[in-house]
């Protein structure tokens, strides 16, 4: 039976490591769809959304998150979020389609947001290497805004027979003892776990496969396992709610233009029509 995306936690007995694993395939799947991408920044998208989806579910499971790479000099950014009901997306935002954002050509910056419980939002900011590694650089965004110990690995084979996207994020849990032992002990095992694409498309992608072959020969514990899929949140009514707020001359413009307004969504395609007769209603309700 094939695998369904889904991300997986387990931590070791010994109260050392921790590890959360997603198989993203079909998710990513429909947002390359929904964005008609092709190519490295195909790629680049799908291992942005695994970004998001290991962030929100190591660091915030039931709230919501997203994750920008912004490229300098008006060069774009692609930008991924994913929520706690499970659905994720992605959008490609590029000032040229001919010349789609490229995280190996050009400078660009990984910025993570996350609601606090308190509502607060928490944000951190840190460069892509020139290699356009988004694995080392969610690393080094757990190390410099969260002081959390994490190793980190993403990839994506979008195109071929057998497509797999995924990830991995091992963390040294604060319990460890002798942590720095523990911690070269394991950076050693992932030394052959640093390239993982072969690995998701042998397995199509199972994060349970994954995180068996990471803590081989070390006792474990299954924590929790969720489904993640792609998804959006737009909507008729965000659409209705979102028109409420423009100013009534506005509404009054659209209205004496004299056709039915179509809206689209910029991250999932999707195409909402909103009558004459509610764009009246919205100026009869200001």
């Amino acid at each position: 039976m094939p695998e369904k995306d889904a991300v997986m936690r387990a931590m070791t007995n010994d109260g050392a490591f921790r590890i959360v694993a997603a198989r993203t395939t079909d998710t990513v799947r429909g947002v390359v769809a929904a964005q008609k991408l092709s190519g490295a920044v195909a790629n680049d998208i799908a291992n942005l959304v695994t970004t998001a989806v290991l962030y929100r579910e190591t660091m915030a499971p039931s709230l919501r998150v997203q994750c920008i790479v912004r490229f300098g000099e008006g060069g774009g950014q692609l930008v991924a979020d994913s929520h706690p009901d499970g659905w994720s997306r992605g959008l490609v935002q590029s000032p040229s389609s001919d010349a789609p954002p490229d995280v190996r050509r050009k400078r660009a910056t990984l910025e993570m947001m996350r609601t606090l419980p308190n509502s607060e939002l928490h944000r951190g900011v840190v460069e892509v290497p020139e290699s356009g590694n988004l694995s080392e650089a969610f690393m080094r965004y757990m190390q410099l805004s969260e002081q959390i110990v994490s190793m980190i690995s993403l990839d994506s084979k979008i195109e071929g027979p057998t497509p797999a996207t995924g990830g991995y994020v091992v963390q040294l849990l604060p319990e460890a003892a002798e942590a720095e032992a523990a911690m070269a002990t394991m950076t050693r095992r992932l030394e052959s776990f640093v390239d993982i694409g072969d690995r998701l498309q042998a397995s199509d992608g199972s994060p349970a496969h994954l995180i068996e072959q990471i803590f081989e020969g070390m006792p474990f514990t299954w924590l929790h396992e969720s489904s993640i899929r792609f998804g959006c949140q737009c909507s008729q009514l965000r659409v209705m709610t979102t028109l409420s707020l423009l100013d009534r001359s506005e509404v009054q413009e659209l209205v004496d233009e004299g056709e039915p307004l179509s809206v689209g969504c910029d991250y999932c395609g999707a195409s909402y029509t909103v009558e004459i007769a509610h764009l009246q209603g919205l100026l009869s309700a200001s």
